[in-house]
């Protein structure tokens, strides 16, 4: 998904002798949008965790991105984004409203933020193969967890195809807590009518971490994958993203 190349101009590495970060060497996406700032002594970056690692990228990727429209209060905005979110990742998945709360009314901060996210997906959708062979596609998975990994409450997502395996919509149907969401079945079925989609691909995230799917996980899917079969709809496959980790229920065996 990513093509790096050396960046030589942006500023980030950890310097030991006096902490300070410095970003002469760095990698940087297609999009510029995750950048990794290299070490000039590969001692320096041994002494690091790789947590301590992502957090200095992390905040250094943000600053530099929050400096284009608030170079004063890049630092300090890109801190207290982090401290209340933990990631990027988080921070690009969250709400105008969730932003504001706690960056204030940095409208154009808030503004570049969400521009960003909607980039990003865009660049992992038209990624996506017209054809889906597997729903277990690199590709696909890719874009799932670029989408899902890093949201605060589960989230149900359903792509419908049709006969020759073809994506005709990517819907999200229902969002719950961290650890719960409750979607009628019938909904995603009854879409799948209005499609006129001859197969589905069920799609949920687990905030926590837990690749596992639940009981109730396993008694909704088998529900759906009753109906389906009665409405001659096929039900390839249910996703679940955790981060940047995913499981598969027929991978699993348990489809």
């Amino acid at each position: 998904m990513r093509s790096l190349a050396t960046n030589h101009s942006a500023s980030g590495a950890f310097s030991k002798a006096d902490g300070r970060v410095d970003t002469s060497v760095g990698l940087f996406d297609h999009a510029s949008r995750f950048f990794l700032s290299l070490a000039d002594n590969a001692g320096d970056r041994n002494l690091l965790s790789s947590t301590q690692i992502e957090d200095i990228r992390d905040r250094s990727v943000l600053a530099e991105l929050i400096k284009s429209v608030a170079p004063e209060k890049a630092i300090p905005l890109s801190d207290a984004l982090l401290t209340e979110f933990g990631s990027i990742g988080r921070i690009l998945s969250e709400s105008e409203e969730a932003l504001r709360r706690v960056i204030g009314s940095h409208d154009a901060v808030i503004s570049l933020l969400m521009a960003a996210e909607k980039l990003f997906t865009a660049q992992l959708q038209n990624d996506l193969p017209k054809r889906l062979v597997s729903a277990t596609d690199s590709k696909l998975i890719n874009y799932l967890q670029g989408s899902m990994g890093s949201l605060a409450n589960e989230t149900m997502r359903v792509l419908f195809l049709d006969n020759a395996n073809h994506l005709l919509k990517d819907e999200e149907l229902g969002t719950g807590s961290p650890n719960k969401i409750i979607v009628p079945p019938r909904s995603i079925l009854k879409r799948a009518l209005e499609l006129n989609a001859s197969a589905i691909i069920l799609v949920h995230n687990h905030p926590a971490g837990d690749l596992k799917p639940s009981q109730s996980d396993i008694k909704f899917t088998m529900l759906i994958k009753t109906i389906c079969r009665e409405l001659e709809i096929k039900l390839h496959d249910h996703i679940i993203i955790a981060g940047n980790q995913w499981s598969s229920f027929r991978k699993m065996r348990l489809l």
